[in-house]
């Protein structure tokens, strides 16, 4: 995911994500302090605490998990279980971290599931009683403390969720991994069992607290049985492997989904900031040209492309968003358009405006706008000639 996309001033603020963000929020603070938490205190207070109440609470956790991200607005939800997991078999199950949301895609795979927490999380006003019922335990008590109590959950058939990066990434890429969750693997026993998230950081970033429009998708990998060698035979190895096998199959969900189709949203929103007229206008030309999405999505990659006659920009910076290790240099004589262009597309970093073609690098991929705003590639430059001016 082009890490352009992530800051809070990416994409303005509309009307329309107000009122998606303030009905989510009073949504959820309706729902859990009307009748959720008093009825869990009540619930957990009137007669014995049993096996059976606590199930009962997980089943429930799962059901609004799955009801609510399934209806965050402006948002699709995909859930991809190719490999036929049950979640019968208890495992320590890794996810990648990017948002507030990513709890509830997991919390909806299974009821028997419990979640290494954070503090905060756990003192939360809105949810942190439900989930201390729900036996979730905080990483901060350390390990060996935990490593009795998560040992009992797991002969009770419950799995263990673990975010090894330790807090959410701010531009959606894999960070570090922590070597307790696999340290915690190795002392209980357990299968490890990838899960990957995407889209999710896009629809609600770690640095903003509005929600965007977007498409999250929740993916269940193979499981990994405990006594597996390939990825390491002790928990410092298998940190370090598996944080590379995250990294490529992660690259692999973006690349497969990120394209032209999945930016368009936030190109229009780029445009739209500065005023209606440029917004329809941006509108209309990414509905014509279908986004664009034949020349983007199978152009290859490349360290360079060239766009002549750029106009005001959209296919240079949909190009820029789904290549993001391409530079993409974008060149428009008309200084109208070109300044409309420069007003949008403050990011990302990859991309370059300019009036003519000084100090531009011999491409690997050369194209031109023609008037109808149709891109065209041009014969493909002599190689051997490649210098840059």
């Amino acid at each position: 995911m082009s890490a352009a996309i992530h800051t809070p001033d990416a994409v303005p603020i509309t009307v329309k994500r107000i009122v998606y963000s303030l009905y989510s929020l009073l949504f959820l603070c309706v729902n859990m302090f009307l009748w959720i938490l008093p009825a869990t205190f009540l619930y957990f207070h009137l007669g014995q605490t049993t096996e059976k109440k606590r199930l009962r609470l997980h089943r429930f956790i799962c059901w609004a998990s799955d009801f609510v991200i399934h209806r965050v607005p402006g948002t699709t939800f995909t859930r991809v279980n190719s490999t036929g997991e049950t979640f019968e078999k208890p495992a320590l199950i890794l996810s990648n971290h990017q948002s507030h949301l990513d709890l509830m895609c997991l919390l909806s795979l299974t009821p028997k599931l419990v979640v290494l927490t954070n503090d905060w999380v756990h003192r939360n006003p809105i949810y942190g009683l439900l989930i201390r019922y729900a036996e979730f335990y905080t990483v901060s008590d350390g390990l060996e403390t935990n490593l009795e109590r998560l040992a009992d959950l797991v002969r009770r058939g419950y799995s263990i969720v673990v975010f090894p990066e330790g807090t959410r990434s701010p531009d959606c890429r894999i960070q570090r991994f922590h070597r307790g969750a696999f340290y915690l693997a190795e002392k209980l026993q357990l299968d490890l069992l990838p899960v990957f998230l995407h889209g999710i950081g896009h629809v609600l970033p770690k640095n903003d607290f509005m929600l965007r429009e977007g498409a999250l998708y929740t993916e269940i990998g193979t499981r990994i049985p405990c006594h597996d060698p390939r990825y390491g035979v002790d928990f410092k190895t298998r940190t370090s492997n598996l944080r590379k096998y995250y990294i490529s199959h992660y690259a692999e969900i973006c690349a497969e989904r990120e394209g032209a189709d999945y930016y368009a949203w936030y190109v229009y929103q780029k445009y739209r900031a500065q005023g209606r007229k440029i917004g329809r206008a941006c509108r209309r030309t990414l509905q014509k040209q279908g986004n664009f999405r034949t020349v983007i999505d199978q152009a290859p990659v490349v360290p360079c492309i060239r766009i002549d006659h750029s106009s005001t920009g959209e296919f240079a910076l949909l190009y820029a968003l789904v290549h993001p290790q391409t530079e993409v240099y974008a060149l428009e004589p008309d200084p109208k358009r070109l300044a409309i262009a420069r007003r949008a597309l403050t990011l990302p970093t990859n991309l370059h405006l300019s009036a003519d073609d000084h100090g531009i690098p011999l491409p690997d991929i050369h194209y031109r706008l023609k008037e109808d705003g149709t891109p065209i590639r041009l014969p493909q430059p002599n190689r051997s000639n490649r210098s840059i001016v």
